[in-house]
């Protein structure tokens, strides 16, 4: 059971950190946009990479509060 943990706790962490990274750079490409951009394409673009950077961490966030769960859980039983 504690590797499980330990290997989803990792993959998800990894994927927050991986999340945050994509939100930085895409917030950072939107933030250029002020500077003038030359198409609608270059507007679309960073707005929905900062989307799906927001729906990877919010997934690998539940992924974590689900494990802190299961692990409240199964102490509760073996208390």
């Amino acid at each position: 059971m504690k590797t499980d943990l330990t290997t989803t706790l990792t993959s998800a962490l990894s994927g927050l950190q991986v999340g945050i990274s994509n939100a930085q750079a895409a917030a950072g490409e939107v933030a250029k946009l002020t500077t003038g951009s030359e198409t609608v394409q270059d507007t679309v673009r960073p707005l929905l990479n900062l989307q799906e950077a927001e729906r990877e961490v919010a997934i690998n966030s539940k992924v974590v509060k689900t494990e802190g769960e299961t692990l409240g859980r199964f102490i509760d039983e073996t208390v």
